[in-house]
């Protein structure tokens, strides 16, 4: 039933709404290699919703590398085979996405960029912004209750239980990775990418925790403001 309602239905807009987007700002869709549910048709919705609605460019934005720490700790794997499942998980979304873009016309695909992680963190903002917070969640302590909270739900969706401090610890390297994107957007190859459609099985709440910071409803330190050029916009589309 969930395949004949559009894209458009999926989504839930923060920081704007659907009839203030169209051509304003530059779109990347974020793809999480854990997300089990990517194929060619949902690849092919985000593709076209997002080049008919960009400012310029779309990039397509595949978080492998974020997810090794999810593979060892939750998974079991060694460093090593998480690293190569990564890479093999985002090598075969990529497949996927090149497909569908290669099905457009040749001005649109020309549109049309594919990034890795390791793109992504090259960009010198990013990476201040990523030790800030990384600081500053071990002392601001409603930034690590929230962060927490997060990390928690995955675990409990995943049908883990973990109590360890430590190893939460290290599995909320992943939001501390993805939040500077989805506070202020990418920088990448000297192109900005301000709205980011953000897949989703449920409504987290991870969206409405970078709006939070955004309005100061949950404060962070003076350098981490200074830290983020702008705001990002931020699409949720459900999955389910």
């Amino acid at each position: 039933m969930m395949e004949n309602i559009s894209i458009e239905q999926k989504m839930r807009f923060f920081g704007t709404n659907s009839t203030n987007v169209k051509n304003k700002y530059n779109i990347f869709i974020g793809i999480s290699i854990s997300n089990k549910k990517m194929n060619f048709k949902i690849a092919s919705d985000y593709i076209n919703w997002a080049i008919k609605n960009t400012k310029e460019k779309v990039a397509v934005i595949i978080a492998d590398e974020l997810n090794i720490v999810n593979y060892r700790l939750l998974d079991g794997y060694s460093t090593g085979k998480a690293q190569n499942r990564a890479k093999t998980v985002g090598n075969n979304i990529e497949n996927i996405f090149r497909t569908e873009i290669q099905k457009l016309p040749e001005k649109q695909q020309q549109k049309i960029h594919i990034y890795k992680w390791s793109d992504v963190k090259k960009d010198l903002n990013y990476q201040k912004l990523f030790e800030s917070l990384q600081n500053e969640i071990n002392n601001n302590t409603e930034l690590r209750t929230a962060a927490f909270y997060f990390i928690k739900k995955y675990i409990h969706k995943r049908g883990k239980i973990i109590t360890d401090e430590k190893i939460i610890n290290e599995l909320a390297t992943y939001i501390i990775g993805e939040l500077p994107t989805l506070l202020q957007g990418i920088y990448i190859n000297k192109d900005y990418y301000q709205l980011c459609v953000y897949p989703t099985y449920f409504s987290s709440g991870m969206s409405q925790f970078v709006m939070d910071i955004h309005g100061k409803e949950l404060l962070v330190s003076d350098k981490i403001y200074k830290l983020i050029k702008t705001k990002a916009i931020l699409v949720e589309c459900w999955l389910d």
